[in-house]
């Protein structure tokens, strides 16, 4: 994403809109983060209550999903917020430039960044068709809710199907290594 809003410079030192990409970077991961570790938790949550027995929720898994990556996205993206002043307070501006300009050339952030926007985009239309169509409790929530919300749990799905589809291109290029045929043959 940032790749495709900001020029690289050559060198480091010569980064334009250094605080900018640093800013934006952190606090989408912020974002991913907080919607990751809200889902998660409700998913334990929903497994350890059908295990238990427990009479169910009075909301279906979807409305708590949706519920749990919009709170996790808004605390996520402030706890970030508060960290990234506390990290880079009274920084001098090459260290910004040098970490906005590595984050520009690393391929492995190019392509989360990628995969989670497409994520919370789908996510985001997903649970506003939910909360038209009135599907698994989202009827009653507002727009911005159930779009933030979906955003959040969007984003938090598009990052782990990225871990899946690197992990298998990882594994495949791994055994094609091994059988003689990849880049590393002798």
């Amino acid at each position: 994403m940032l790749q495709k809003l900001f020029v690289q410079a050559p060198y480091a030192e010569d980064q334009p809109s250094a605080k900018p990409i640093l800013i934006i970077h952190v606090l989408h991961r912020g974002y991913n983060a907080g919607a990751l570790i809200g889902t998660i938790g409700t998913t334990l949550n929903a497994a350890f209550a059908y295990i238990a027995t427990r009479p169910p929720y009075p909301d279906p898994i979807i409305a708590r999903l949706v519920r749990s990556g919009s709170y996790g996205s808004f605390y996520g993206t402030a706890f970030m917020a508060v960290g990234l002043t506390m990290k880079m307070w009274g920084k001098e501006p090459i260290e910004w430039q040098d970490r906005s300009w590595r984050l520009l050339i690393n391929e492995g952030q190019n392509h989360t960044d990628d995969w989670s926007i497409r994520g919370a985009g789908i996510g985001a239309v997903m649970s506003l068709i939910g909360r038209k169509a009135r599907f698994g409790g989202l009827g009653r929530w507002s727009v911005l809710r159930a779009g933030f919300g979906g955003a959040g749990l969007g984003s938090a799905l598009g990052i782990v199907g990225h871990v899946i589809t690197t992990s298998r291109d990882v594994a495949e290029a791994e055994s094609k290594v091994k059988a003689g045929e990849g880049p590393l043959k002798s």
